[in-house]
């Protein structure tokens, strides 16, 4: 159950993040397309890869990080 909790909050935290972040990174990613030589963004925003990869990374570490905070801690006893 503490992984499922785990999982819906990631998917439901982490997608706001990671749009906001990716467009938030678009001018950025203008300038290395130069150097890169590849198709980063466009006119509309980054590339559809990027907003993949930014969410795995961003969703598995949230998940990783509610896992660890929803870990059932020992009971003390008196």
């Amino acid at each position: 159950m503490r992984t499922l909790i785990a999982a819906v909050l990631s998917v439901l935290v982490g997608l706001p993040i990671v749009w906001i972040g990716t467009m938030a990174m678009t001018p950025m990613l203008w300038r290395l397309e130069p150097v890169l030589h590849m198709e980063l963004a466009g006119h509309s925003g980054p590339s559809d890869w990027i907003f993949l990869v930014m969410t795995i990374f961003v969703v598995v570490g949230l998940f990783l990080v509610f896992r660890v905070a929803l870990k059932r801690r020992p009971e003390m006893t008196p």
